[in-house]
């Protein structure tokens, strides 16, 4: 093999890890240190109507992402009907999927829209996408079939 075969290969090589790890970082839900919504637990913004930090050893697998619950009774609801609390756009940010990119979120930085969770980025762009929220959910929804399977996340 000549030595400019094995720098293609390796090249190649290098390329498909950057995409690998670009795939995991973006899955169907935003993900921080391997948990989704950084953690918190979907069930406790309908249930406390507050954001709750969930515990780890009550965890949860749901479409390839590992939830947290703050109790047995929380994950016990999430897991007879997870698509009740999973929150809107994978739990990236909703205003982001609106522009039509992924964004972080922010699990203190949410809504309960007609029984749906929204996250978003920052308290900044919460108060942009709350005085347009009807107008931005109708657009995230019109871009999430395309954005969804991006594999870049905005930090």
């Amino acid at each position: 093999m000549s030595p400019h075969t094995v720098v293609t290969w390796a090249a190649v090589g290098l390329t498909c890890s950057f995409v690998m790890a670009g795939q995991v970082r973006a899955g169907e839900f935003y993900e921080k240190h391997g948990v989704a919504i950084d953690g918190y637990d979907p069930v406790a913004y309908f249930e406390d109507h507050k954001a709750v930090k969930g515990n780890d050893t009550l965890a949860y697998s749901y479409k390839g992402s590992i939830f947290w619950f703050a109790s047995p009774s929380h994950r016990d609801r999430f897991t007879t009907t997870p698509e009740r609390f999973a929150p809107q756009f994978g739990g990236f940010c909703a205003y982001g999927i609106a522009e039509g990119t992924k964004a972080k979120s922010d699990g203190d930085v949410w809504e309960i829209v007609d029984g749906k969770l929204y996250l978003n980025y920052d308290r900044g762009i919460q108060t942009k996408w709350t005085r347009g929220k009807d107008v931005f959910i109708r657009e995230a929804e019109a871009q999430w079939p395309s954005v969804q399977s991006s594999t870049f996340v905005h930090q």
